[in-house]
């Protein structure tokens, strides 16, 4: 997969058409931009006379931090152009969310999924780190209500896990005084 393909999708400068949610995709465009600079240092520097080569895993870990940190800016960025109450794409969105869709269309053909856990029940076996557990009423077990950040996988290997927030059925946490 190159890189480059990933950069143009979002490289457009949609924000001459509509209002575009600047940070999430700035920040997704300087980790392509880490990414890629991982990336062709690992092809580009040949090992210096007398510096020893960093490990393999090193190089490894930061790939893959950098990749997780792109997929997640870009869920980011999509899910701010998405009507909360109906789940469809903002009117003045709907351009800017298309190139979205192909920017995450290209993370899962390259075998990175994401799941942020929403309005699933909650298990301690999830890859999620739980921010807060929040009584809600009208839950009858333990239920992810928001994602911070997703859970990204790459063939079979997590990358980042997951940042959740879980409703409690409401009087479960309480205790008797």
């Amino acid at each position: 997969m190159n890189f480059t393909v990933l950069a143009q999708i979002l490289a457009r400068d949609p924000r001459k058409q509509v209002r575009f949610p600047e940070p999430p995709v700035d920040e997704a465009l300087s980790a392509l931009r880490r990414l890629e600079q991982a990336l062709g240092a690992e092809r580009l520097a040949p090992a210096a006379a007398g510096a020893a080569p960093r490990p393999e895993a090193d190089r490894a870990d930061e790939v893959s931090a950098a990749l997780g940190g792109l997929a997640t800016q870009i869920w980011r960025a999509a899910g701010k152009t998405v009507d909360p109450a109906t789940g469809q794409p903002r009117e003045e969105m709907k351009r800017v969310h298309r190139h979205l869709e192909g920017a995450l269309d290209l993370l899962q053909e390259m075998g990175v999924s994401m799941n942020d856990w929403v309005k699933q029940p909650y298990d301690a076996g999830l890859p999620v780190k739980v921010l807060s557990f929040q009584p809600t009423p009208g839950l009858d077990r333990d239920t992810v209500l928001e994602a911070v950040r997703p859970t990204v996988i790459w063939k079979d290997r997590i990358l980042q896990l997951g940042e959740v927030i879980v409703g409690t059925p409401a009087g479960s946490g309480e205790q008797p005084q």
